[in-house]
């Protein structure tokens, strides 16, 4: 796939908006007393970043790469297990595929073994939108390592070539004829029947994947329409637009959802939520009741648009996604509130711009709300 610049988003984003035609409804609406305004922000972020970059800082403790090791029992069930930590952002899935598409199984015959440090490789968790592409990175190694073990040995049991045989529908088959074997039976014979191979394969299969990479960049366009009450100070999003390329998408719902809970958290961040101190340092917010969260009345329906601009910088041609969502959010939200508050000279430069200060900038412009 060819690459394309950053500013591909933000082309897409602005034509999508149609931002001409919103320009003349915005007019209309200025001169009817109501404040639509719309906002734009880009980013690049660097993510899933290996012990390069942290080494860079100096740091005494080193983080980085990951590991996966992968097993295949004597009935053919695969485990993984890995360093990096889950914590529902459906990186278990997206694993599971990976090792999936390619040993030719399905992914419900993949089992991810995560967070038990008795049964786990050393890792570094998740975090710097690195799950993917480090941990899916080491994963495809080992996936990869295992996948030349059982085309191996079903070359040497079918009597083919070893670039003749494909792994498809759980079977290690060669191509053009009728001739296959389960990857079961082959896990079997790994385990069962290694004299058959006369010494060209260890017992059992299992394999170690380690990925260091030096990380890759994202970049999206976020773009947001609102109505701003001066009455009120209250903030409607009326419309959420994310382009994002985060290069491969292993799984394109689990995207949507990350991006999704990303941008649901920045519009929280830019509208809502604050920690409030006192003059001696207590937290004034400290229940749900101060301390306001968005909910499905404050999120819009978002929409989405993808760009895959594969990068050598990973061996999947992934980049990170996890925190993307909550990069753009916010700055999109506040410059769509600026916009629509240009005829009052406001501008709110500090978050969250909550009903509150909004009403408090209009009303110092001594306008009568």
């Amino acid at each position: 796939m060819t690459s394309r610049p950053i500013w591909k988003t933000l082309e897409i984003a602005v034509k999508h908006i149609d931002l001409t035609s919103f320009r003349k409804r915005q007019g209309l609406a200025w001169n009817a007393g109501r404040y639509l305004g719309a906002g734009i922000a880009t980013f690049s972020e660097c993510t899933g970043y290996g012990s390069a970059a942290f080494a860079a800082r100096g740091m005494e403790i080193t983080p980085g790469w990951e590991c996966t090791e992968l097993t295949v029992d004597p009935s053919g069930f695969i485990e993984a297990r890995i360093g990096a930590s889950p914590h529902g952002q459906g990186l278990r899935t997206t694993l599971a595929q990976i090792i999936a598409d390619e040993l030719g199984v399905e992914p419900r015959n993949v089992r991810i073994i995560h967070g038990d440090t008795d049964r786990t490789p050393y890792g570094w968790g998740s975090f710097a939108s690195r799950s993917l592409v480090i941990s899916g990175g080491a994963t495809l190694i080992a996936a990869q390592k295992v996948r030349a073990k059982l085309i191996g040995m079903a070359g040497h049991l079918l009597e083919a070539q070893q670039e003749d045989i494909v792994l498809n529908e759980g079977r290690a088959r060669v191509i053009g004829t009728d001739r296959s074997i389960t990857i079961a039976a082959l896990a079997g014979e790994a385990y069962h029947q290694t004299h058959r191979f006369n010494g060209m394969i260890d017992p059992g299969i299992s394999e170690k994947g380690f990925y260091d990479p030096l990380g890759t960049f994202s970049n999206a366009c976020h773009a947001a329409i609102v109505e701003v009450d001066i009455k009120t100070g209250k903030v409607r999003i009326e419309k959420f637009l994310v382009v994002e390329d985060a290069g491969r998408l292993i799984n394109p719902m689990i995207v949507d959802g990350q991006v999704h809970g990303g941008v649901a958290q920045g519009i929280g961040n830019a509208l809502l939520e604050e920690i409030r101190y006192d003059d001696t340092g207590n937290i004034l917010t400290s229940t749900f009741a101060d301390y306001l969260l968005p909910t499905v009345h404050e999120i819009p329906t978002m929409e989405l648009r993808h760009l895959e601009t594969y990068t050598n910088a990973s061996n999947l041609k992934s980049k990170g996604i996890g925190e993307g969502g909550t990069i753009g959010a916010p700055a999109a939200v506040v410059n769509a509130i600026n916009d629509a508050l240009r005829p009052l000279g406001i501008t709110i430069n500090e978050m969250p711009a909550t009903a509150q200060r909004i009403h408090a900038a209009v009303r110092a412009t001594g306008r009568n709300t």
